[in-house]
């Protein structure tokens, strides 16, 4: 068997850049719209579509069910 070091952390950890990265969206007004389609400097805000104080417990929730399966592949 070949034995996987890669920590609950870790997994958690890449499955937060993923969620994360997903969830952050840019919002673009109207007036800043013209200001772009004319040329000018003009302003973007991102914002998150999830609470991050959830993104952890999501995030730790997938790595759980990796570590679960993994476990479970070695004992079959």
């Amino acid at each position: 068997m070949n034995e996987s070091n890669i920590s609950r952390d870790h997994i958690a950890l890449e499955a937060m850049k993923i969620i994360l990265d997903k969830s952050i969206k840019q919002r673009i007004t109207p007036v800043q719209r013209i200001r772009k389609l004319a040329g000018l400097r003009y302003e973007v805000r991102s914002f998150f579509i999830h609470n991050p104080g959830n993104v952890a417990e999501s995030a730790y929730e997938i790595a759980d069910a990796m570590i679960a399966e993994r476990e479970k592949g070695g004992k079959q």
